[in-house]
């Protein structure tokens, strides 16, 4: 199999760094790197990021390239690597994970041997330059891009279960359904949500199979900046914002039995709030602050859906 890992990058030419260092270190398969290349996608960049790129290529084990892409947005990035890309196995990562040396061969070798169209690898979080934090579990590392389920091969059947930080594909589920949908997720600094699980969404409701590789694991760095209640909170946000976006019908029924749900549950986690406040349980209400976001997402993302908004607010 022929296989293109593709990284999408925004002005982050230091971590980018230390993700090419990784992928020096990644065992090949038994025919080398022959079919196999690395495609950098330089999205608006204005730092070092293409300098960088041109100096480590010559030292990488695998054909190393850069491509210019000036339209921000992690999408439009990731709808160029796919147009740039050779090979028939397209795999994405992100451009702040140190990749495990047996990530390429597992990866390869579930395609292999299961009948995979899509699979997601493991993202554990990278905890380098800040300490885990006491109040974090399990219901928000998902924020993070966190994806683990054992260590078995399973299959997946739910969008939300893989994550672009480190997920691969067959080249004909987009011959099929097509590429990344802009709007959605990250556009330069701003913090949007859905565009891998739309992909996905679209992808499994064509009758493509997606399964869980447990041995391809990456570990994705955690920033100190968004290791913070209110980071979160911008991710929950985004995140129910953009569920607006991932329905295939949102007709004025649905609308509405948004806004009744979402506003119930706005009331009550304002009301638990306040009682986590007023007892100090400050792991309940930093989860209970996490959840009213995710409400308020919701509720902005069904009135911009009916205004026919994209859900930054641009006019489709």
């Amino acid at each position: 199999m022929t296989l293109s890992i593709l990284i999408p990058t925004h002005n982050r030419s230091e971590l980018l760094a230390r993700t090419l260092e990784s992928l020096r270190a990644v065992t090949l398969p038994p025919s080398g790197p022959v079919g196999l290349e690395i495609v950098v996608i330089a999205n608006a960049c204005t730092d070092q990021t293409r300098a960088l790129v041109d100096q480590i290529a010559p030292t990488m084990p695998i054909p190393t390239r850069c491509v210019d892409e000036p339209t921000v947005g992690l999408n439009p990035a990731r709808n160029r690597a796919l147009s740039e890309a050779r090979g028939e196995i397209l795999a994405f990562l992100d451009d702040d994970v140190w990749v495990e040396s047996p990530w390429l061969i597992e990866l390869l070798a579930l395609f292999d041997t299961q009948p995979a169209d899509i699979v997601a690898g493991t993202v554990n979080l990278w905890w380098e330059a800040v300490e885990r934090p006491a109040w974090l579990d399990t219901r928000s590392a998902h924020l993070l891009s966190c994806v683990n389920y054992g260590d078995q091969i399973i299959e997946l059947t739910k969008p939300g279960q893989a994550v672009g930080a480190n997920f691969a594909f067959r080249r004909r589920v987009t011959g099929h359904i097509g590429g990344f949908t802009v709007g959605l997720d990250r556009t330069g600094d701003t913090t949007l949500a859905g565009g891998d699980t739309d992909f996905l969404a679209r992808a499994l409701d064509a009758g493509y199979r997606m399964f869980y590789a447990p041995r391809a694991v990456v570990k994705h760095w955690v920033s100190p900046q968004r290791i913070t209640p209110e980071y979160l909170g911008r991710v929950a946000y985004a995140n129910g914002l953009a569920r607006a976006f991932l329905r295939k019908n949102f007709s004025v029924p649905r609308a509405l039995r948004t806004f009744i749900e979402h506003g119930f549950r706005l009331a009550v986690y304002n009301a638990v709030g306040g009682l986590t406040a007023i007892f100090g349980l400050q792991k309940a209400h930093i989860h209970n602050r996490i959840r009213l976001m995710t409400s308020r997402g919701n509720l902005t993302g069904a009135y911009r859906r009916l205004r026919n908004r994209s859900p930054s607010g641009a006019l489709r």
